[in-house]
């Protein structure tokens, strides 16, 4: 074995003098705020963007987020209706993008420090990343939860009064329980949800799975309210059921006929160690309501080819708008789609 290869397996964090490079790096290729901005910019609209009037915008400058339409006088912006909708700092959002992209992980207190920004904008930031890379993962083997729970340490909103974090693993197998029929004695460590469990969300995913809808088309097609529609979809997206495409059409994530959950092997374990090494090297503790978003930065750590700073860019370019309502209350399934090697 190379000595190349031994330090490929034997590394799981990012020491402080690589992490003092990157930022030194990226501060030589973007040196001012505008610069780190049009990065992301010029990804969106490498040849303008449209405003709600339809008109072409080709006027905007150098770093700027919004120029004035020709047609109907009024701002437009270049992140509306994309993924990064509302964001306040465009260079942070940058930075973090040429970290993953560089194979560096950091914390969120780390990251935000570095950036002059609130811990929780750190935290929300690179968790928004992660859900992004999540997503790319829908037809990826699926690992139990249960499997991986020993770097789970922090507590969430879904930890149950005055008990460990991991007994948020007891509450989400007993909530699927519930979901499953007392006849089928199904364990719900094994079972691969293949339905939604509501009727109305039962009902708008069968309407998806003929055809990419906007809300308002499911709307007259199910006979239901904007409201009833939207809150199904919430629930929906959240479970992996169905993505945002742009344009704020829905989708149904299709996964692969012969899918099942994955069993460890021999190999597996060493691989699933070394993301647990990961974890306690990097953030020493996580809670396991986000953990698949932590699958998604490990993939992204390991995986030096797939993930460069451009298709990390072009990936987010075309990723849909999250809310913050839905970045915080994401929970982890029972099985977590995951690549552990590359």
């Amino acid at each position: 074995m190379s000595l190349t290869r031994r330090k490929l397996q034997t590394k799981f964090t990012s020491s402080k003098e690589e992490i003092d490079r990157c930022f030194e790096r990226f501060n030589m290729l973007f040196p001012t705020d505008a610069d780190k901005a049009e990065a992301i910019y010029s990804t969106l609209a490498p040849e303008g963007f449209h405003c709600d009037c339809g008109n072409l915008v080709s006027n905007r400058k150098y770093g700027e987020r919004t120029a004035r339409c020709s047609r109907c006088k009024k701002k437009a912006s270049v992140t509306a209706k994309t993924f990064y909708e509302g964001i306040r700092k465009a260079s942070a959002y940058c930075c973090a993008t040429f970290l993953m992209g560089a194979g560096i992980v950091i914390s969120g207190n780390e990251f935000a420090k570095r950036n002059g920004i609130s811990s929780s904008q750190g935290s929300i930031i690179l968790h928004s990343l992660s859900a992004a890379i999540a997503l790319e993962m829908s037809a990826e083997a699926e690992l139990l939860t249960a499997l991986v729970l020993e770097p789970v340490g922090k507590r969430s909103s879904e930890t149950p009064a005055r008990e460990h974090p991991k007994a948020e693993q007891i509450e989400a197998e007993k909530r699927a329980a519930k979901n499953v029929s007392t006849t089928t004695r199904v364990n719900p460590r094994a079972s691969d949800r293949k339905i939604p469990k509501g009727d109305l969300e039962r009902r708008i995913f069968s309407l998806l799975k003929t055809d990419s809808l906007h809300p308002d088309d499911i709307c007259g097609l199910a006979m239901l309210t904007i409201t009833e529609v939207a809150c199904a979809l919430t629930l929906l997206e959240l479970d992996g059921f169905v993505r945002c495409l742009p344009g704020n059409r829905y989708e149904v994530i299709e996964r692969p006929a012969n899918e099942s959950v994955r069993a460890l092997n021999k190999k597996d374990s060493r691989r699933v160690n070394n993301f647990i090494m990961f974890i306690k090297k990097s953030f020493h503790a996580i809670s396991r309501k986000y953990l698949q978003r932590y699958f998604a930065r490990y993939w992204c750590f390991i995986d030096r080819e797939k993930w460069t700073f451009d298709s990390l860019l072009e990936l987010f370019a075309r990723s849909p708008y999250q809310t913050y309502f839905q970045l915080k209350s994401y929970v982890s399934p029972l099985a977590v789609r995951v690549v552990l090697s590359v």
